[in-house]
Formats: structure tokens, C-alpha cells, sequence
């Protein structure tokens, strides 16, 4: 069977599967993308959960400025999958809003609401991750951000 895809306009997109069509949103897709990737690569969806837990476990032991720069840095977004990430482990959560002020830290908990009401596709908390990561070395190299030894 012969599947294609075209781009149509924006983030509207056709999959076609021989003389079948399909018209999905880019949303729609980075979730059949996540989907496949755990069916066909389940090493790499593993390898990444293993990333993400090192990142978090290191964050937890950062320096409160570099938390700080992190928070100013990374977008609102990215920021409320951290910390939907963090809700089980008390020193990464504690860590995050002790460097927050009293506003952002509510702002934080109504968003954090409405995205685990909602659900974080796979996909979206992966791509927070990864922005997030490459926020931390950019911090780190610059010296902004110091992960401290354990």
C-alpha cells in the first residue's frame, strides 16, 4: 500500500493511503508520530524517559540563580510540564517554587490544572523536555546554571 503525505495549507495536512484520504491537523499528527515511535522504536522512547530523569534528578540539585534564570528563560508553557513532571519528587517540586514568587507559583498550580485535566500528550512533553534540556546547557555553559555534585 502506498501512504503519502502533503502539507495543504498551515497546519492542515493529508494522509493518503492508496485512494483513501485523510486530513488531519500538524496536533493530530505529531500524535501519530508519538505513537508510532513507541511501536516501532520503543528503545528510543525508553532512552528518552532515561534522559528526562537524569535531567530532572540534576535540576533538583541546580543553584537557586540558575533555577531563577531558568524559569525567566524557558517558556510559560514548558515551564507548567516541568512542573506537572516534578508533582512526585517534594525536593524538585520545592526547589522550583522556592524560587518563585508567591503570584507566579499560583499562576503555576491553575495552569498545571487545566494541563493535567487536559492531559500532556507524549509528544508536547517531549518537546518541553527537550527545549528545556537545551536551556540548562546553554545555562550551564555560560555558568548561569551549576548542578551540584551528589
Amino acid at each position: 500500500m502506498d501512504v503519502t503525505v502533503n502539507k495543504i495549507a498551515g497546519e492542515t495536512f493529508e494522509i493518503l493511503f492508496g485512494e483513501n484520504r485523510i486530513e488531519v491537523t500538524a496536533e493530530e499528527l505529531e500524535h501519530l508520530h508519538s505513537q508510532l515511535s513507541a511501536i516501532l522504536r520503543p528503545e528510543t522512547v525508553a532512552e528518552k524517559q532515561g534522559r528526562h530523569k537524569e535531567f530532572l534528578d540534576d535540576l533538583a540539585h541546580a543553584n537557586d540563580s540558575g533555577i531563577q534564570s531558568l524559569l525567566r528563560q524557558a517558556d510559560h508553557d514548558d515551564v507548567v510540564i516541568l512542573a506537572t513532571a516534578c508533582e512526585d519528587d517534594e525536593e524538585l517540586k520545592k526547589k522550583l517554587y522556592s524560587n518563585m514568587t508567591e503570584n507566579a507559583i499560583k499562576m503555576l498550580v491553575e495552569d498545571m490544572m487545566f494541563f493535567l485535566r487536559e492531559g500532556v500528550p507524549n509528544y508536547k512533553f517531549d518537546e518541553a523536555m527537550t527545549r528545556l534540556i537545551k536551556s540548562v546547557e546553554e545555562l550551564t555553559a555560560k555558568g548561569a546554571l551549576v548542578i551540584k555534585p551528589r
